[in-house]
């Protein structure tokens, strides 16, 4: 599980203007969210899938 490091940062789309679905971890509902990539940029709170991201957090 890397809780502790990554599945406690915010959601961020970075500064890219592209827009990908990818899945984040929200720590204040306790649950993986849908949020728009941009494409760069970021951080490691961001998953291709929903199961990667319940599996990863």
């Amino acid at each position: 599980m890397l809780y502790s490091n990554t599945c406690s940062l915010p959601s961020s789309t970075g500064p890219c203007r592209g827009v990908f679905p990818r899945w984040f971890y929200n720590s204040s509902s306790g649950g993986c969210e849908l949020f728009s990539y941009g494409g760069c940029g970021g951080n490691n709170n961001r998953f291709t899938s929903l199961q990667q991201c319940t599996a990863s957090c």
